[in-house]
């Protein structure tokens, strides 16, 4: 999940200009664990057990992995950034 967090996060940093990269590079991994962990409870069919806590694992690993998304970014972003700057002079 951290991987592919960062991976999506980085591949934000790179491509989509401005200042909203960081924020797409936390929305879109967030929004992937929220479709993985709603694919689980609504699709793959019941194995038995408890209360659903589908809300608490997409408080827990949304968050990580908005988090690594957006830190991903913002550094992908930084050598971008870094990178334009060096071949103008």
């Amino acid at each position: 999940m951290i991987g592919l967090s960062a991976l999506v996060g980085a591949a934000c940093g790179w491509i989509i200009p401005g200042r909203r990269t960081v924020a797409w590079g936390g929305a879109i991994p967030w929004f992937g664990v929220l479709a993985w962990v709603l694919y689980n409870e609504y699709f793959v069919p019941y194995r038995g057990g408890g209360a659903s806590m589908w809300p608490i694992a997409q408080l827990i690993a949304g968050t990580v992995a908005g988090a690594v998304g957006m830190l991903a970014a913002a550094a992908a972003r930084s050598a971008r950034v870094r990178m334009q700057s060096s071949a103008r002079q």
